[in-house]
């Protein structure tokens, strides 16, 4: 007991009144720091917290220890007759662990006090400039109060005109129609608004990837298949309705080709398309509605047919293929005769069952071009004599020229040679 309480005095010696004048006479002492650092400032401040806190530590940790050592001496005087070895080797322990935590108390304490003299310091150091920065502080916050005063009169200025141009508009009386121009591709239809606000704007999307714009938009659809539109109404860069519109149907014309066939100029013409479809055949300037049509040329020439077809969708389609007509004027011309041979063959001309033509001309020449022969109609044939009346021809080939002309205007002319032959 007599021990702890010189511990006590001792603690106690080091304790001494507070009192400012010390403080301020200390101040006045000390040479004037030119300044340091806001950074500076703030490692001294918190070394001067840091050590405080350790200090309190230290006197806690010392408490506690101390009642251990209470507690321990206690207990030793109560067992000093059965325990002398242990006793003496635990007293000395207790002294030494006094006297180490009285140098540690002394330690902390020298450093709690120049804690304190550097605080106090660097209180009166910092007065003036506090003062200073306190003064440019209210500055700026009257400044700062001042710009965000104005700038909430902007916002709400801004917001009032905003306010004022965000009214949505009525669309109640807005419609959209869709008119089909063309239901088969290229398919055209017309996108068309009414009654749509004037500070409104319209988007069309076709369903294809594609947007057209404007109150009365057009659109070309290259794609057959089944298409939903739709119509976003844009206010204020902001889209404000989207409505989906009727369903377009888009079809596509049927592929077509010409087939013929033909015996003497009579052509058969047929469709490759096998499906029900309406046709429109346009030959020779005549036009025909079945699917297969038979037609006979009279009249040489080059000619165009014409196929139009309509699907059940009403596509059209056409087709065309070129044709050459040749009228053949049908008659036999024999390549020799004997004259006098009692009417076998006695006589050279054309032979055949319709020699009924417009005009006829029948031209025979020698071997020198002088003409022997000539004739305007089939049934006046060369009878081996000059022009029929004269002296006998000579035995031997003779050239020949038939020009004929129908009744559809066909000219045809055929040349050849024939053999006179004499008994």
């Amino acid at each position: 007991m007599n021990d702890m309480k010189k511990i006590k005095d001792i603690l106690n010696g080091f304790e001494v009144p507070y009192d400012h004048n010390d403080w301020i006479k200390l101040e006045k002492d000390l040479p004037k720091s030119p300044g340091m650092s806001g950074f500076t400032k703030t490692i001294l401040v918190a070394t001067a917290v840091i050590i405080t806190v350790g200090g309190i530590y230290l006197l806690n940790q010392f408490e506690n220890k101390k009642d251990e050592i209470k507690e321990t001496i206690t207990s030793d005087s109560m067992i000093n007759n059965e325990s002398n070895n242990i006793n003496s080797n635990i007293e000395p322990i207790a002294e030494n662990s006094i006297i180490s935590k009285t140098n540690t108390i002394n330690t902390t304490n020298t450093t709690l006090k120049t804690a304190n003299d550097e605080s106090h310091q660097l209180g009166s150091v910092n007065s003036s400039d506090n003062q200073q920065e306190s003064s440019i502080k209210v500055e700026k916050a009257n400044s700062e109060n001042n710009i965000n005063l104005n700038t909430q009169n902007n916002t709400n200025n801004n917001n009032n005109n905003n306010n004022s141009d965000a009214i949505i508009p009525n669309l109640n009386n807005v419609s959209f129609k869709i008119e089909i121009i063309e239901t088969c591709i290229p398919a055209k239809v017309i996108f068309t608004a009414q009654n749509l606000p004037t500070n409104c704007e319209l988007i069309w999307n076709t369903d294809e990837n594609f947007r057209v714009y404007g109150n009365n938009a057009e659109h070309i659809y290259l794609e057959e298949g089944l298409y939903q539109p739709d119509v976003s109404i844009i206010f204020n860069n902001y889209v404000i309705k989207t409505q989906k519109l009727s369903q377009i149907s888009i079809h596509k014309s049927n592929e077509i080709k010409i087939n013929f066939d033909n015996t003497e100029n009579l052509y058969y013409f047929t469709c490759n398309n096998v499906e029900d479809l309406r046709f429109l055949w346009s030959i020779d300037n005549q036009q025909f509605n079945e699917r297969e049509v038979n037609y006979n040329f009279n009249i040489a020439g080059e000619y165009l047919i014409a196929l139009k077809t309509i699907n059940e969708f009403g596509c059209k389609s056409e087709a065309t293929e070129k044709i050459s007509i040749i009228v053949e004027h049908v008659y036999y011309v024999p390549n020799a005769f004997m004259p006098n041979a009692n009417g076998v063959n006695s006589s050279f001309g054309p032979i055949g069952e319709d020699l009924d033509f417009i005009s006829y001309k029948l031209v025979i020449v020698d071997g020198n071009g002088n003409s022997v022969f000539n004739s305007d109609s089939p049934k006046f044939m060369w009878n081996g004599r000059i022009n029929n009346i004269g002296e006998e021809a000579k035995s031997g080939f003779y050239l020949w020229e038939i020009k004929t002309l129908d009744n559809y205007g066909n000219v045809q002319i055929k040349k050849g040679r024939v053999n006179l032959i004499r008994n």
